[in-house]
């Protein structure tokens, strides 16, 4: 953990004690383009100058001040996204010119793909999964017998009474693939050395499930819409 005396700068503007609503992390510090001193990869201005700083290369945890987790707190993270695109709002920057106004806006887009990443179960696991190292599995049905069987009703369901009854046996197997992810990451994250990369296996195992899973509930959700949409 970085040293409040010797860290890197905090990543709020001058005059704010607290270091503003986005801290800082460890790795290399980053010359400002307006002053050129060092600011921290996910500050948003520099501490110095307060000049609105561009997009660092970061993580989507990172770059919403989250720690990196399978199973975040959904209502922190629309908190952490809401508070940074407030203070990065455009318009907040008119009279600093168009190169700040840029960077806040290029800002705002950052933050904005990050949450739609970390929103999502899937796309956030694949992200937590190339952090620790890990690579995603191959996702052969074949060796589920379980998904094929749904498949197999999914083909031959021609009722929305058993799209529903199908749509709900799916539901019910994407919570529980969510529900185990969050274990499974933790003991991957706990076993992760660089000598040691099959600790994700077993993430990477129930995230090919869980993406089968909730393509067999796309299609059904299409093909219940297609049978309920009225014709014009």
């Amino acid at each position: 953990m970085t040293s409040s005396k010797s860290g890197p700068p905090k990543s709020g503007p001058p005059g704010n004690s607290s270091g503003g609503i986005s801290g800082t992390i460890a790795g290399d510090l980053e010359p400002c383009g307006i002053c050129g001193r060092s600011v921290a990869p996910r500050a948003l201005f520099c501490h110095a100058c307060g000049a609105v700083q561009p997009p660092r290369p970061l993580d989507p945890f990172t770059r919403l001040g989250l720690e990196r987790r399978f199973d975040i707190d959904l209502e922190q993270l629309s908190k952490q996204h809401a508070g940074f695109t407030r203070a990065m709002a455009p318009e907040r920057f008119a009279a600093r010119g168009p190169r700040q106004q840029a960077n806040a806006k290029a800002q705002v887009e950052a933050l904005r793909d990050a949450y739609e990443v970390l929103r999502d179960p899937i796309r956030r696991a694949h992200a937590l999964l190339e952090l620790i190292g890990g690579t995603p599995a191959d996702g052969d049905e074949d060796g589920d017998e379980e998904i094929a069987d749904l498949a197999a009703r999914l083909a031959r369901a021609n009722d929305v009474l058993e799209l529903d009854r199908i749509g709900l046996d799916l539901n019910q197997r994407v919570e529980a693939c969510i529900k185990y992810l969050a274990p499974a990451f933790r003991k991957a994250q706990a076993a992760s050395t660089p000598d040691s990369p099959p600790a994700a296996d077993g993430a990477s195992r129930i995230l090919a499930r869980l993406e089968r899973l909730e393509a067999l509930a796309a299609e059904v959700r299409d093909r219940r819409a297609a049978r309920t949409t009225p014709r014009r």
